[in-house]
C-alpha cells in the first residue's frame, strides 16, 4: 500500500491550514474510505456532511486525470449525503485527491463554478468569469497544492461569500496480502494434518466487502473448498481471517488464492503450503520410536550391548578406587 511521507503529510497539512485561515466557518464534510484515507478502485465512497444552512452545497471531487462537481440539497438540519458507486470509482486513477466542499454562503448562491473554455479544458469561474484554468482533464495531475491554492484566491474575491473546505485522500488498487509469507516466496510454514489451520492476511479493501478464498490441491489442481470471508477493520489497515477447523486437511500440497468478490482480474493474494501426517502419539514410559530411516538392532543384541557399557562403567569404578 501507498504511504505517505512525513514531509508530503506536512505539507497538505500547511495547505488545508492556509485555506482555513483565510475562508470563512462553513459546512463540515466527512467521507468513508475504504481504509484509513484510501479509496479502493471499485469500492463505494459515501460523503455526508453537517452545518449546511445556506442552501444547496456543492461538492468538488478532483485527482489524476478526474474531474467531478455534484450538487446536493441538505436537509432542514444542514446535513447532506450522497454515495459514488464502484461504477464510478472504478475510474480514479490511483494517486491523490482532493475533496472541495463548497458552501453557497449567506446570500445563498454559489458564485464560485466549474466551467470549459473554447477548447473544452476545465476552468474555474466566477460568475461566468475565467478565473484560472486547469487544462483538459486527462491532463490533471492531481496535486493537492495547486488546487488549494485556487480557491484560497476564489475565498477571497471581492464579492464572493462561498466558503470552503478540504480534505485529502489517496486511491490505490485493491490488494490482498497473506501473511506470514517466506522472504520472496509464496510459501506458508508447514501445516499438520487433524490441526485446525488458520491462515490470516490484510486488505485494503473496504469493511462492507467480502472476499473469497478458493483453496486448491497443487498435484491436482482441484478446488478442494470454498469459503468467504468477511473483511475486519483495522488500524492502519482491513485484514481478513480463513480457517479449516479441525479435522483440518489431509496430507499433501496445496495452495491458496484470497480475493476481492467484485472481481478476478486485480486484489487477489496467493499461498502454497503443505500438510504432513501428525507425529504418532508416546504413552507414557515409552520411549519414542526411532526413525523409519535408522537400522534396528537384532533381537538380544540391544541387552549385551547394554550388558558389555555396565561392565565397563564398574571396571572404571573399580580403578578409581584403587588409587
Amino acid at each position: 500500500m501507498e504511504q505517505v511521507r512525513p514531509a508530503h503529510v506536512c505539507g497538505i497539512l500547511l495547505v488545508v491550514l492556509l485555506v482555513s485561515c483565510v475562508m470563512p466557518a462553513a459546512a463540515s464534510v466527512y467521507f468513508t474510505s475504504s481504509a484509513p484515507q484510501v479509496i479502493t478502485k471499485g469500492d463505494s465512497f459515501s460523503v455526508s456532511g453537517t452545518g449546511a444552512m445556506n442552501g444547496t452545497v456543492a461538492l468538488w471531487i478532483i485527482g489524476r486525470s478526474y474531474f467531478d462537481v455534484r450538487t446536493m440539497a441538505p436537509d432542514r438540519h444542514g446535513n447532506f449525503s450522497f454515495v459514488l458507486k464502484p461504477t464510478e470509482t472504478v475510474k480514479f486513477t490511483g494517486g491523490q485527491f482532493v475533496v472541495v466542499l463548497q458552501d453557497p454562503g449567506p446570500d445563498g448562491t454559489m458564485e464560485i463554478e466549474p466551467g470549459t473554455d473554447s477548447h473544452g479544458n476545465l476552468t474555474i469561474m466566477n460568475r461566468g468569469k475565467i478565473i484560472d484554468r486547469l487544462g483538459a482533464q486527462q491532463d490533471l495531475s492531481g496535486r493537492v497544492e495547486p488546487i488549494a491554492a485556487i480557491f484560497a484566491s476564489a475565498a477571497v474575491i471581492p464579492g464572493v461569500d462561498d466558503s470552503f473546505v478540504l480534505d485529502t485522500f489517496f486511491v490505490e488498487e485493491p490488494v490482498v496480502y497473506v501473511d506470514q509469507l517466506g522472504p520472496g516466496t509464496n510459501n506458508l510454514p508447514q501445516q499438520t494434518s487433524g490441526d485446525t489451520i488458520v491462515i490470516t492476511g490484510t486488505t485494503n479493501i473496504g469493511t462492507g466487502n467480502s472476499l473469497v478464498a478458493d483453496l486448491y490441491n497443487r498435484d491436482t489442481n482441484e478446488r478442494v473448498t470454498e469459503k468467504i470471508l468477511p473483511v475486519a477493520a483495522g488500524a492502519d489497515i482491513n485484514h481478513w481471517n480463513c480457517t479449516f477447523d479441525t479435522p483440518g486437511l489431509q496430507p499433501g500440497n496445496y495452495y491458496l488464492l484470497v480475493g476481492w468478490m467484485k472481481t478476478d482480474t486485480t486484489g487477489t493474494g496467493m499461498a502454497e503450503f503443505s500438510v504432513v501426517k501428525a507425529a504418532p502419539a508416546v504413552q507414557p514410559g515409552q520411549l519414542p520410536p526411532l526413525p523409519a530411516d535408522v537400522p534396528q538392532l537384532p533381537q538380544g543384541l540391544g541387552t549385551l550391548l547394554v550388558l558389555g557399557i555396565l561392565f565397563v562403567l564398574a571396571i572404571i569404578l573399580y580403578t578409581v578406587l584403587q588409587r
